[in-house]
């Protein structure tokens, strides 16, 4: 490894460098993913590969020699046949000689991946079209651990729910309001009904509606039409759902932020 410290002085500018061999924390068994194991055999490649790519690019050349015996006494121990691991490093080393040249005549350009998940005998057959694309291919584990033990959490009483998208419905025509907020929609319906009492200089569209047609609202029905913890995504979401009303009372000015463009699939939608 190579570490640098900079020392610097009115007159001179001092850059010690001090080369080291690689740093194993003291928990470090040596304990890679074995070669007998039953995953597929690309991860066991690259597992070897990540450990030789360390060496050459990170170590200095003084020591890049004895890191690698290391890496490849630690491969050993885990049921990696010898050839294979001195294929791999072979392989390593053209690669990189080969992709620094690439860089210095190119440097924009970036490898491309096709990802895809891993079905033994099935993936595999997938390599000759990631490489007609020009793209790498890459396999990914569906059955994880995390996909069967989750940490489970008590469900939030209704009313309790925050950062939301919500609908109030009139109870004695189809009007409905559509809204959002960030905090309980307790305290949301709370506001809408102190409003209501209250009756101020300047009454919501909730208000107005009250006072004009003399009718009530399904307070206790209140639906939740999106959660969404992202203030400006949950803009959109309360504009698209304002839109998708039958007999909407919001305010144009509501959606005034969302470009007409939209205006066509939105409607094609069914009303919320």
């Amino acid at each position: 490894m190579v570490a640098g410290s900079i020392f610097w002085t009115p007159r001179l500018l001092l850059i010690i460098i001090v080369s080291c061999l690689v740093f194993h924390k003291s928990t470090y068994s040596g304990t890679f993913l074995n070669f007998h194991s039953n995953y597929p055999n690309c991860h066991k490649k690259g597992t070897l590969i990540n450990s030789i790519d360390k060496v050459l690019t990170l170590s200095h050349p003084i020591f890049i020699q004895k890191n690698l015996i290391n890496v490849i006494d630690a491969f050993l121990k885990n049921c990696y046949p010898l050839s294979y691991i001195f294929t791999i490093v072979k392989n390593r080393i053209k690669y990189h000689t080969l992709n620094n040249e690439k860089k210095k005549s190119n440097p924009l350009i970036r490898e491309k991946y096709f990802t895809i998940p891993y079905v033994k005998s099935i993936s595999e057959s997938f390599l000759p079209i990631s490489t007609m694309f020009h793209c790498k291919l890459a396999f990914t584990i569906p059955n994880t651990l995390k996909s069967f033990i989750r940490r489970g959490k008590d469900k939030l009483e209704f009313l309790s729910n925050q950062n939301i998208v919500y609908k109030i419905s009139c109870k004695n025509c189809d009007a409905s309001y559509v809204g959002q907020t960030k905090r309980k929609l307790s305290t949301r319906l709370k506001e809408h009904q102190s409003d209501i009492r209250n009756n101020t200089g300047s009454p919501s569209v909730i208000t107005d509606h009250r006072v004009t047609f003399d009718h009530n609202f399904k307070w206790d029905e209140a639906k939740i039409l999106d959660n969404e913890a992202s203030y400006g995504k949950r803009l959109v979401s309360e504009m698209i759902y304002i839109k998708r009303q039958k007999h909407g009372i919001n305010k144009m000015q509501d959606t005034e932020s969302l470009p007409d463009s939209y205006s066509n699939i939105i409607h094609a939608l069914s009303p919320s």
